[in-house]
């Protein structure tokens, strides 16, 4: 049985009272010293933010095509030093080298996605002023000021980077602080943007755990960015609260995938195969339920084994699966396995550490599960995949919305129409048809939950607009003497109102002319 909340998602933990001097980071692969890094003070903190808006004002000040100019910088330093991320990011998590390079990859996309984008963002946006014909009337947008970033450990560059420079479009200025499990990972964001020439000090990483991060959160920085579990997101919250900080929160998910019975099951097989053993099954969007209708559950259960028996597990070079991050998330996903098999689970495949001392836990995949196990309620973030039988796609629907998260989810059909359809109704920030997990890729496409997947948004447009916000400015033109409704209000003015109102209200010729009439003739006291 399950005893309490998982470490899981990126780090479930609320925050603590104290935080070591010095984090030690270690390899996941074998154990061994990454390095050694001081904890920044609490105290420290605050000041930190201080100089990061005496700079960010400057920046701010400039226009939206001039800082896309410096920031286009960050691409050749990026590319300086593709082979130092790569190194740092798979030493802090153990994985392959290849999805340390997707990291990488995903980040260069999103890059040259907002050096194309992000200036549009600030032109002026006309305003309608409606029956104020003699009002002119638009919209800007406008930096925050200086953004806190908390990353996670399951995707240290992506989840660090990409906020932060999302931030630096917009405009702020971007306080970072990674997990305490990846610091180093989020130490080569404020090096790339000293390489890319970016004024010192816009950009500043500090180095801690939970009270480093209430600190940021209580520090005075205008806005969150979170991406963790839920429970630490509760404990933002409610920092947050004695300020109004608003926070944005990227949380974990319980996808669902969907396999209809007219899908290419060796497509989805293999889709659904990397969708959930990515980073060894520790994405917030891994697919952690695949619901199957019944006449090609057996088929379907077939090729997923047939594509499981292929992976190469391990901590060596060469592994697709390698080592779990951290033992307690290990130990987490161990017991939900047992929980699930005590409440009547088949294991089919895997379950089991490749060695008693290692972070590697076998692909595992899952049959016949009871429906109310916490397995396929709770957020595994692991290594598992349970497949589930269902009676048709409307069963299948009915089920994938019933647990809290609503992160991401996929369809598997032949039929693309239908898929859309279901995809539709689905609830998910996003539902990618005949794939998984490419949608964060995608840079255009906004990225975010709802329910316990969190709220606010990431990525595209969207995620630029969660970094600035809104000033509306209204311009009188004519220049009269008073405006209808200003003091002294007199008889006249409310026959002014009154009929504008009748004209409002019935619209075109009929309104026109019941107003026009009001205005005239209405009833005088």
């Amino acid at each position: 049985m399950m005893t309490g909340p998982p470490p899981g998602s990126q780090g479930f933990r609320s925050f603590p009272e104290t935080d070591p001097e010095v984090i030690r980071v270690l390899r996941p692969s074998d154990g061994s010293l990454v390095g050694e890094l001081a904890v920044t003070p609490a105290h420290e903190i605050p000041r930190r933010v201080a100089r990061t808006r005496s700079v960010q004002v400057g920046w701010a000040s400039l226009p939206a095509k001039d800082r896309e100019r410096r920031l286009r910088g960050l691409l050749n330093a990026i590319g300086d030093r593709t082979q130092e991320i790569e190194e740092t990011i798979v030493a802090e998590t153990g994985k392959p080298r290849v999805e340390a390079t997707i990291e990488i990859m995903t980040v260069v996309e999103h890059l040259r996605y907002h050096l194309k984008n992000a200036s549009v963002l600030f032109r002026p946006r006309k305003a309608s002023t409606g029956w104020m014909v003699w009002k002119r009337a638009f919209i800007q947008r406008e930096p925050l000021g200086v953004v806190g970033v908390i990353s996670p450990w399951n995707y240290p560059f992506i989840l660090s980077m990409n906020p932060t420079m999302t931030g630096l479009f917009g405009g702020n200025g971007v306080v970072l602080k990674p997990s305490e499990l990846t610091p180093y990972s989020g130490l080569l964001v404020e090096d790339l943007a000293r390489d890319a020439g970016l004024p010192e000090g816009l950009v500043q990483v500090i180095i801690g755990g939970g009270v480093a991060g209430e600190a940021l959160v209580r520090s005075g920085v205008d806005k969150v960015f979170f991406t963790g579990g839920a429970h630490t997101a509760r404990s933002v919250l409610a920092a947050a609260a004695a300020s109004l900080t608003p926070v944005v929160l990227e949380l974990g998910g319980k996808d669902p995938a969907i396999v209809l019975e007219d899908a290419d099951l060796k497509r989805a097989a293999r889709g659904i195969v990397w969708g959930a053993f990515l980073n060894a099954g520790q994405t917030c969007i891994s697919l952690e339920r695949v619901y199957v209708v019944e006449e090609v559950y057996d088929a379907f259960l077939r090729e997923v084994l047939a594509q499981v028996r292929k992976l190469k597990t391990g901590s060596t070079p060469g592994a697709e699966i390698g080592p779990m991050t951290t033992q307690a998330q290990l130990e987490w996903v161990e017991e939900q396995l047992a929980g699930a098999v005590e409440d009547g689970a088949t294991l089919v495949t895997g379950g089991s550490r490749t060695d008693p001392a290692s972070n590697v836990l076998e692909p595992t995949v899952l049959a016949e599960l009871d429906l109310d196990s916490s397995i396929l309620r709770e957020e595994t973030f692991g290594p598992v995949l349970p497949v589930v039988r269902v009676k048709d796609g409307e069963d299948a629907v009915q089920k994938a919305n019933e647990v809290p998260f609503g992160l991401s989810a996929s369809v598997w059909t032949r039929n693309r129409s239908r898929g859309i359809s279901l995809a539709q109704r689905l609830r998910a920030g996003s539902v990618c048809v005949n794939d998984a997990l490419v949608h964060f890729g995608v840079p255009s496409l906004p990225f975010g939950g709802v329910g316990e997947s969190g709220y606010g948004r990431s990525n595209g447009v969207e995620g630029l607009r969660e970094m600035t916000r809104t000033r509306s400015i209204l311009v009188d033109r004519l220049g009269l003497e008073r405006e209808p409704w200003w003091f002294p209000y007199s008889r006249a003015t409310e026959r002014i109102l009154k009929g504008t109102l009748l004209f409002r209200l019935k619209g075109g010729f009929m309104g026109l002319l019941a107003g026009a009439t009001h205005m005239l003739w209405g009833k005088r006291r």
